[in-house]
């Protein structure tokens, strides 16, 4: 099937797949969405993490060789965000996952957490050229044996630090615990210059920046931290432990000022997925406000204050679903068949960006293996008003 024909039928069944719960009645007009695809170039390519940048009004996302995973390639690929066609392609040192952005002179930063590399890169987002990749980050002791990563990564401008989650298991009897650290780097030197103590008390991947406050939110089993990052202290801990259901593997966040509310996208990997969905608590006491089961693989959220709504991916069902601010009801279903992964939300263009992945592998049990099927990026453009 060509990629026109995968288009059409992919905006035709999200434009017809709406939740019950969005039903208005007959006399009330329907805001609409409008959707777009971009294509990886490549079968064997595997997208991941997503920035939109406003100077040059690109979307970029980091991407790996699938294929060929033990040689270890890496792209960033920058589309238009208007058209969704390819700007530039540029190939990196290492695999790459995550991306962080400094908007003040215009560098995207890019994580190798693969392989054993451990590193992070930054490039000049107006040529599309690399300027640096660092040394393998110094985190474990040298004959340290176990498995580690960097996971997602923020940039604070108020005092020019990159902040990244980093993760390991170890193998032998003496290093079989599981770290998880919130890391400091120079973004000037890219030199690793120290660490949130307490950032990650268990278990944790979620981290998101507030610009607004100007807070760093982590995230885990049980609980969120608030942290501040001029002094690197948290601040703050919302203790989760009484959460319905059991807030075992948060994985992504949402802040909601005017509201005070804070959104929290959970998946619990190798489950059916009945403790998967969306949490929504008070952003100041931590007390559960709702829990919305948005889907099978929860893995992502994105909260849009101008229409006092949150979207989530759900990876394993294949859906994104929009969450009313209001009531908690999910007043729309876009079932896109591929696997949502992560998001990027533009307020000022009103667009929601998806990473959409495909299985790549017959053997696999998230969903239904295509051969040759490539990785895509989805524009939704959001209505304007409710």
């Amino acid at each position: 099937m060509s990629p026109s024909v995968l288009l059409r039928a992919l905006v035709m069944a999200c434009a017809m797949t709406t939740h019950a719960h969005a039903t208005p009645p007959a006399t009330v007009p329907v805001a609409d969405y409008s959707l777009q695809v971009g294509y990886l170039d490549h079968a064997a390519e595997g997208l991941y993490e997503i920035q939109y940048n406003t100077p040059g009004n690109l979307v970029m996302t980091a991407v790996i060789d699938r294929a060929q995973a033990d040689q270890d390639l890496g792209y960033v690929y920058a589309f238009d965000a208007d058209t969704l066609e390819k700007r530039w392609r540029l190939a990196m040192p290492h695999q790459a996952f995550a991306l962080a952005q400094d908007r003040t002179h215009n560098k995207l930063f890019v994580s190798h957490g693969k392989n054993r590399a451990l590193s992070i890169s930054r490039v000049d987002i107006a040529t599309g050229t690399l300027e640096q990749t660092s040394a393998r980050l110094p985190i474990q002791p040298e004959d340290f044996k176990g498995n580690e990563s960097l996971r997602h990564m923020v940039y604070v401008p108020q005092v020019n630090r990159l902040f990244v989650s980093y993760s390991a298991t170890g193998e032998s009897s003496t290093e079989s615990g599981r770290y998880h650290k919130l890391l400091v780097i120079d973004p000037d030197t890219l030199e690793l210059v120290g660490q949130v103590e307490g950032a990650y008390p268990r278990t944790g991947y979620a981290l998101t920046y507030d610009d607004t406050e100007q807070r760093i939110y982590t995230g885990g089993s049980g609980y969120i931290n608030v942290i501040d990052p001029a002094t690197l202290q948290v601040v703050r801990s919302l203790d989760m432990s009484q959460a319905e259901p059991q807030a075992a593997n948060l994985l992504s966040l949402g802040i909601d000022h005017a509201h005070k509310r804070i959104f929290a996208a959970q998946n619990i990997f190798r489950s059916e997925g009945e403790q998967d969905g969306l949490y929504v608590f008070d952003l100041e006491t931590g007390k559960q406000l709702a829990f919305v089961r948005s889907g099978r693989g929860s893995i992502n959220v994105a909260y849009n204050p101008e229409r006092d709504e949150a979207y989530v991916a759900n990876f394993r069902e294949g859906t994104i679903r929009v969450i009313s601010g209001k009531d908690y009801s999910v007043v729309r279903t876009f079932d896109i068949g591929p696997l949502p992964n992560e998001l990027a939300y533009d307020a000022a263009q009103r667009r929601l960006y998806v990473g959409l992945k495909e299985v790549y592998s017959p053997r696999s049990s998230t969903g239904d293996f295509v051969e040759g099927a490539k990785e895509r990026l989805l524009k939704i453009t959001l209505p304007s008003e409710q």
